[in-house]
């Protein structure tokens, strides 16, 4: 792409020129929100520079306009149809609201009536203000108040990173990346003492409380994420034009030295869709609309994870294959290992490196999101599976903020013998689920979950059946691609459909889990839009109100809960629990130094075997080599066929008979079955 251009994609627009001033008065609802009505303030509390109350610069006023940038006079009318709007999606289909009520104590339903009886009292800004806030305190980053689609890929940026490494009650918050334009002195490996006057530990807290995370470690790491990147379609803007960041440099063993220092660093609009085409709800069309309402994915996350490549990736996002250079020396010293980038056609998606360490090279498969459609994002995998090492593979999806179910729980049938059962689903029992699930057209998507939502009424059940949305065939549709042992990463940022991979990757006893962070994201569930629902109910008795302004709404829609020998137990509020891991300073300025060290041993620990098949192209053979197997157990079509002794030295031969269409083998070591291959037998 050009470079002017991508140079001007990454400088965007300063914050103040796309803010228009609304008036400012204290809301009742909870102190922080007052404070933030009552005038701009920042992370600190402290006043922000007054707003001007300029327009927008010329050509960007019809991009820049929403609810929290330039919030219109709503009638009476409209605000009392949004306020509508909200409740019945939150008392009709919301799927965690007993959850909810339960685990933080709130009442949205009560809080948005009282809403309603203020809408004559409150401005613009603090009227959407309070809508947004009682969505938020859902704590539920699939449930958003979301502004126009013309904000979409809008988001506020500041150009550098910053990230924690050490224990979670206490961590050291490290600049990582800083894009250009910043005093010399501020670069990668700044420790951070101040966020506007405040300690940094206790900005990012005060920071969090206004964040989606349900647990504490959770909130904290989605306000560091948010410190330096937030979308303006699902949130207001920062209340300051600009940020004022404490720091002082550090020695090679992360001791501050030198004198503090102090960087004004001004907020900037930045839009990634400028550099790269970003589909608007996903795939369209009537044969694309199962996947389209299959999603799980925190919609906020997914553009600010494209911003965060616009600034410090940029190639990823026109198609560019990631940097082939040596790893950076660590601050300690240490020697990183080397990596070797293999090719891959999804760069915004994908990253997959063979990584070289004592005793053979090792695979690293990075998964930054599942929002390709399954048809391109599994063929992809299978492409790439081949060409990664087979001595061990390290998964890392930290940071995935989900994507399509479909594309999650189909990939991991390609890392494992063991058939794969997927996570359940179930829906909220109300009128308007239950009415949804009867209508005409709907048969295909919601019929199996009708019955159960009928009797529900009669057994008193809080929700339907769970059942799964990605069906049993699906996920075993291809099987084991990959031979080697297997070890997955994934932090308290991973969300949605990266914690249903998760899952699926411990509940079916893939290989060892690293979170760092207490567990996942903890994302439960299957995300609409409010426009998925409004249209379905159209003439209905739960007709949905046209929302003013182009405002829109996501929301759980399903609840997730997990499968296999952790069957029944949520995912949302609860992530999934790996073995903990904290950050190191070699792990954010190194390249993950620590972190791929401490996975290198883990693999060490796990069995080792290996199955390779060769079809014959003019017999009905096929010949096969393994390691560290005993058995080779085949199926013909799904019939028993051999079982053969398997030596290692020696290639078995399976003959199958005519008009067999597919041969499945199992390989074993004793009684584990460690190796599953599936071969088309048809020509």
């Amino acid at each position: 792409m050009d470079r002017d251009r991508l140079a001007a994609a990454q400088r965007g627009i300063a914050l103040a020129e796309v803010v228009e001033s609304a008036p400012r008065a204290p809301a009742p609802a909870s102190r922080k929100r007052a404070a933030r009505a009552a005038g701009p303030t920042g992370l600190a509390g402290r006043p922000a520079a007054k707003r001007t109350g300029r327009a927008p610069s010329k050509g960007t006023a019809g991009a820049f306009t929403g609810p929290f940038l330039s919030p219109s006079s709503l009638t009476k009318v409209e605000r009392l149809k949004l306020v509508d709007g909200v409740e019945r999606i939150i008392e009709g289909v919301f799927a965690h609201l007993p959850l909810k009520r339960a685990r933080y104590g709130v009442d949205p339903v009560q809080r948005l009536r009282i809403v309603r009886s203020q809408v004559d009292q409150l401005s613009s800004y603090e009227f959407h203000l309070e809508l947004a806030d009682v969505v938020t305190r859902l704590r539920d980053a699939h449930t958003r108040y979301a502004g126009p689609s013309s904000l979409e890929t809008k988001v506020a940026a500041l150009p550098f990173l910053v990230e924690m490494f050490g224990p979670s009650a206490s961590p050291t918050y490290v600049v990582t990346r800083v894009g250009a334009g910043l005093d010399a002195a501020f670069k990668p490996g700044v420790v951070l003492e101040f966020w506007n006057g405040v300690p940094i530990d206790k900005a990012v807290r005060r920071h969090g409380d206004e964040e989606v995370g349900g647990r504490l470690d959770s909130q904290r790491a989605w306000s560091v994420q948010s410190l330096t990147l937030r979308s303006l379609q699902y949130g207001p803007p920062p209340d300051e034009y600009w940020v004022v960041v404490g720091y002082r440099s550090t020695a090679a063993d992360g001791t501050p030295t030198g004198p503090a220092r102090e960087i004004k660093v001004p907020w900037r609009v930045i839009d990634p869709g400028e550099v790269e085409e970003v589909s608007s709800g996903g795939p369209t069309g009537r044969a694309a609309a199962r996947l389209r309402r299959t999603r799980a994915v925190d919609p906020a996350a997914a553009i600010t994870r494209r911003a965060r490549m616009l600034l410090f990736a940029p190639g990823a996002l026109t198609g560019g294959q990631a940097s082939a250079q040596p790893r950076p020396k660590s601050p300690s010293g240490r020697k990183a290992p080397a990596a070797k980038v293999i090719d891959t056609e999804l760069t915004g998606t994908l990253k997959a490196e063979s990584l070289t360490v004592l005793g053979g090279a090792i695979g690293y498969l990075r998964i930054y999101g599942f929002d390709v459609p399954p048809e391109d994002f599994i063929p992809e995998l299978q492409r790439l599976i081949p060409l990664l090492p087979d001595n061990g593979l390290i998964i890392d999806v930290r940071g995935n903020p989900g994507g399509y179910i479909l594309a999650a729980e189909s990939a991991l049938q390609l890392f494992t013998p063991n058939p794969i059962q997927p996570t359940r689903f179930s829906l909220l029992s109300t009128s308007l689920t239950r009415a949804l699930a009867a209508l005409p057209g709907m048969e295909g998507e919601l019929g199996p979950w009708k019955a159960s939502l009928e009797a529900s009424v009669r057994n008193g059940e809080l929700y339907s059946q769970p059942l799964p949305i990605t069906s049993f065939a699906e996920c075993n549709a291809i099987g084991q691609q990959y031979s080697g042992p297997v070890v997955l990463v994934a932090d308290s940022t991973t969300y949605s459909s990266g914690d249903l991979f998760s899952a699926g990757f411990v509940d079916n006893g893939i290989g060892p889990f690293v979170c760092v962070g207490e567990a996942t994201g903890a994302g439960g569930a299957n995300v609409w839009d409010y426009d998925d629902l409004r249209p379905l109910m159209a003439g209905t008795g739960f007709e949905l109100p046209v929302l003013p302004d182009g405002i829109g709404m996501s929301f759980a829609f399903r609840r997730a809960t997990r499968a296999g020998p952790s069957e029944g137990l949520p995912i949302e509020d609860v992530g999934i629990r790996g073995a903990p891991y904290a950050m190191t300073r070699d792990d954010l300025l190194a390249g993950n130094l620590d972190l791929l060290v401490h996975c290198f041993e883990l693999l060490k620990k796990q069995r080792r075997s290996s199955l390779s098949v060769d079809a014959s192209k003019t017999a009905r053979e096929i010949a096969v080599r393994s390691a560290g197997l005993t058995r080779l157990d085949v199926l013909f079509d799904g019939h028993p066929g051999n079982s053969l002794v398997l030596r290692t030295q020696t290639p078995a031969v399976v003959s199958y008979p005519a008009g067999t269409k597919v041969v499945e083998l199992f390989g074993f070591e004793g009684e584990v079955l460690l190796q599953k291959r599936r071969v088309d037998a048809r020509r």
